[in-house]
């Protein structure tokens, strides 16, 4: 049996992602969601690109609602992307696609699925999009917060790597 160059038999071909993959694959969702939650919600309170409510009022209840979200990042979102992380370290499921669940977990699964359902319902039941802007700002600041804690890992086990 040959050995490939990263140890493992060439007859039980790794499909698996690495750890830096995932990380990876972690770190650009939370940004690319993140980033499009902020933009919209920008779009939406302050009526960018317009500049329609850059009064005292709006620039004062939208820092609110900045704070709100990187306590959020702080408090929670980043607790959750320390397990992630952690989770990250003790893969060793070679499938993608469980190895995805294994990492990330059904606790932090079912805070993705809660926030998307929460999404849908404010978009079905009508709240103005002034509101559903304030609570844009607030989730997309808290995950570009907690994103970085994903890009540093990869960065470090790519250092570690080296």
């Amino acid at each position: 049996m040959t050995e490939s160059s990263d140890d493992r038999p060439m007859s039980t071909a790794w499909t698996g992602l690495t750890q830096q993959q995932h990380l990876w694959i972690a770190a650009s969702i939370w940004t690319i969601v993140g980033a499009g939650l902020l933009t919209m919600g920008g779009i939406f309170w302050f009526h960018f690109p317009y500049l329609g409510d850059l009064d005292v009022e709006h620039i004062a209840i939208g820092t609110i609602a900045l704070t709100i979200g990187l306590l959020k990042g702080k408090f929670v979102l980043d607790k959750t992307a320390s397990r992630v992380i952690e989770n990250t370290i003790n893969l060793q499921e070679p499938n993608p696609f469980k190895s995805i669940y294994q990492m990330f977990g059904g606790k932090t699964i079912a805070l993705i699925a809660a926030m998307m359902g929460i999404g849908v319902v404010l978009r079905a039941i009508g709240i103005s999009f002034e509101v559903r802007g304030l609570i844009y700002l607030a989730i997309g600041t808290a995950l570009l917060w907690s994103c970085r804690q994903y890009w540093t890992s990869s960065l470090q086990l790519n250092k570690s790597d080296s």
